[in-house]
């Protein structure tokens, strides 16, 4: 059985039939190429590739011109690593009146892009833990986090575009490290939930909700002290620069101080 063609986004751009590595061309190409993918089987009309491959105010007078010759290429390379009987991937293009009107759409399976599956275990991962499935939630957790290859979209130009799309996913990806450490905080894994929101911590220092998670793992971890001085940084960090202190963080400091039990959640 021949090997399906394989798109991955969570880190550089790249194409893999099997063991094969598919050369994919220059940046901007494949930078196109993610713009298809993350479009997910939808017509993508030109004006709006030429918004998400250029900054603003930056497409050159030839940008049709050019996405054209990148559509072609690319059809070429997804028809040679294609079987001849295999209906996905399939890069369609749409005519409009104008070259500017026309729209382009890369058909694929579900299972073709790591984006996708990333997406599918992030929300297993949520829907589990609402069912207080602490080891399942680990689990689907880590599966989502191994298809994590670096930066996504690593190699391509920092357009708005490209940062918004980096962002989301860097987003879930804190959300799926953050649920993780809770999973293992509640499976009694309590010195690795310490030190993996240690390290969330570093990354995202004004995260509350890192804050109250890793105060709780500290407690149970005999460091109570730590708990408070953690706490007690942050409100000074929240008053210093908001003149504001959040009501979640007080009450965790109460419980912590009065010696409540503490809440993973």
């Amino acid at each position: 059985m021949v090997a399906d063609l394989q798109f991955a986004l969570l880190g550089p751009v790249t194409a893999r039939r099997g063991p094969l590595t598919i050369t994919l061309g220059p940046p901007q190409r494949r930078a196109l190429l993610a713009v298809l993918l993350l479009a997910r089987s939808q017509a993508v009309p030109v004006a709006v590739i030429r918004e998400r491959l250029w900054p603003p105010a930056g497409a050159p007078t030839t940008a049709v011109n050019v996405i054209q010759g990148h559509v072609h290429h690319l059809r070429r390379h997804l028809r040679q690593h294609t079987p001849a009987d295999a209906s996905d991937p399939h890069l369609a293009s749409y005519p409009g009146h104008s070259p500017e009107q026309a729209s382009y759409a890369l058909h694929m399976g579900a299972e073709a892009l790591d984006i996708l599956a990333f997406h599918r275990l992030a929300d297993r991962g949520r829907e589990l833990e609402a069912e207080g499935s602490a080891r399942e939630v680990l689990n689907m957790c880590l599966a989502a986090q191994s298809l994590w290859r670096g930066q996504p979209l690593a190699d391509l130009q920092p357009t708005p575009y490209v940062r918004a799309v980096r962002q989301g996913l860097l987003d879930v990806r804190r959300d799926l490290r953050t649920r993780a450490a809770r999973a293992r905080l509640e499976l009694g894994a309590v010195s690795e939930a310490v030190a993996d929101l240690q390290q969330l911590h570093l990354e995202h220092p004004g995260d509350d909700g890192i804050v109250l998670l890793l105060s709780t793992a500290l407690v149970r971890a005999g460091a109570r002290r730590r708990a408070l001085e953690l706490l007690d940084e942050e409100l000074r960090t929240w008053q210093r620069q908001y003149a504001h202190r959040p009501e979640q963080l007080l009450r965790q400091r109460e419980r912590i101080l009065s010696g409540e039990p503490e809440d993973s959640r």
